[in-house]
């Protein structure tokens, strides 16, 4: 048992719970965003799934902070890193802002609709959550979190590189306390709560908690024992510390809860990480074949289900009142959605990512210290090994 207790903390090169909680996390998001859901009694909660974009940002901070410590002193460290990054992330992103704003805002523009085009450039730069003000269309409003992370990775790979793992400690810590402080300078000035949820300087909790787990797990004394207990002693105060604020604060308790939920699901990222996937009921569970899957595509689903869900609505519009107004109907009507998009997010997957991924073999990066770069990739391709096991 104290031998056990010793054991190092090394990663297979997939963890199919990654997947899991990425599906957790999308689900929460696609719930969040069918408002009419949520008039359904007893439903009301789910307005609380728009905190799935806080499991991928975590998820986001852990992943890539691990890429660039294993990979730190490689030849072509940035180059590496940057492409594939792109190859990742640009594709679909770019051909979303086509769509939108070449063709659906063009037609609508043409046919008499005043749409909201004159933002393209925000977008294409990755600024657009930086502006509370700015007239968004709703096709995009997902996007922010896109932003938010390409403007974080502009600068991250550089400090990564520059800085010992003792300062980048320092460096992280002191970041932890910046959205904190910046939220509530806004919230006391007046500001839109656009800004509290959406800019970049006050929505870096679970990015920077992402990567001190990042760090701590590559740490020389980090044992299975102490990674279970910390992450299991992290997400019970977590729990209780959003309780209490809630309680306390109420409508503005986001200023705290937002900290408190990343370090919750830092806990729950790193419990995944010692659930096995055979014989742990937690990591049988997020390791099921469709939440792999639905992992697999999140990222397509991320950012195709707005149009998906604004066309849906319109056409629903001319439905029989019952299927509008009834339970029944509205579940109904979720259920078509949201086929509707991991349909779309499929054909995306298959037909234009996957081929453009194949791409990121070119800029593989070296493999250090055990953890293999496919362990950290933001997106595990299909024909890596579900094994996810952890061994001494």
């Amino acid at each position: 048992m104290k031998n056990q207790q010793a054991k190092l903390v090394r990663l297979d090169k997939y963890i199919p719970q990654f997947d899991g909680l990425r599906a957790i996390a999308i689900l929460g998001v696609l719930f969040a965003h069918t408002e009419y859901l949520q008039s359904v009694p007893h439903l009301g909660f789910l307005k609380y799934g728009r905190a799935g974009v806080d499991l991928f940002f975590v998820l986001s901070g852990f992943l890539i902070t691990g890429i660039l410590l294993n990979t730190k002193g490689s030849s072509h460290y940035f180059r590496n890193f940057y492409a594939r990054r792109a190859l990742r992330i640009w594709p679909l992103y770019f051909a979303t802002l086509f769509v939108v704003f070449v063709v659906i805002l063009g037609l609508r523009q043409r046919a008499g609709d005043n749409g909201k085009d004159s933002t393209w450039l925000y977008y294409v730069l990755y600024l657009q959550n930086l502006f509370p003000h700015l007239n968004r269309p709703a096709f995009l409003a997902p996007t922010w979190s896109l932003a938010l992370e390409e403007q974080f990775y502009m600068t991250w790979p550089a400090l990564i590189f520059l800085l010992t793992r003792r300062k980048l400690l320092v460096v992280l810590v002191g970041l932890m306390f910046v959205p904190l402080l910046f939220r509530t300078a806004l919230l006391f000035s007046g500001a839109p709560y656009v800004a509290v949820d959406e800019f970049t300087l006050s929505r870096l909790d679970a990015i920077v908690i992402g990567a001190i787990w990042a760090l701590w797990l590559r740490s020389a004394n980090c044992t299975q024992g102490q990674w279970r207990r910390w992450n299991i002693g992290v997400l019970g105060a977590s729990v209780a510390a959003i309780c209490l604020s809630k309680l306390l604060i109420h409508q503005h308790s986001s200023v705290l809860s937002y900290s408190f939920l990343a370090t919750g699901f830092a806990g729950v990222l790193g419990l995944s990480l010692v659930s096995s996937s055979t014989d742990s009921l937690i990591g049988r569970a997020l390791s099921m074949a469709w939440f792999r899957y639905l992992g697999k595509i999140s990222y397509g689903i991320y950012l195709l289900h707005m149009p998906v869900f604004i066309f849906f609505e319109e056409w629903r519009s001319h439905w029989r009142a019952v299927l509008q107004t009834t339970a029944e109907g509205k579940l109904l009507a979720a259920a078509i959605s949201f086929a509707a998009v991991f349909a779309i997010a499929s054909v995306s997957w298959f037909l234009f990512e996957q081929p453009i991924l194949r791409l990121k073999d070119r800029f593989r990066p070296d493999e250090k210290a055990g953890m293999s770069e496919s362990l950290v990739s933001d997106f595990p391709t299909p024909d890596q090994k579900a094994e996810g096991r952890l061994t001494a």
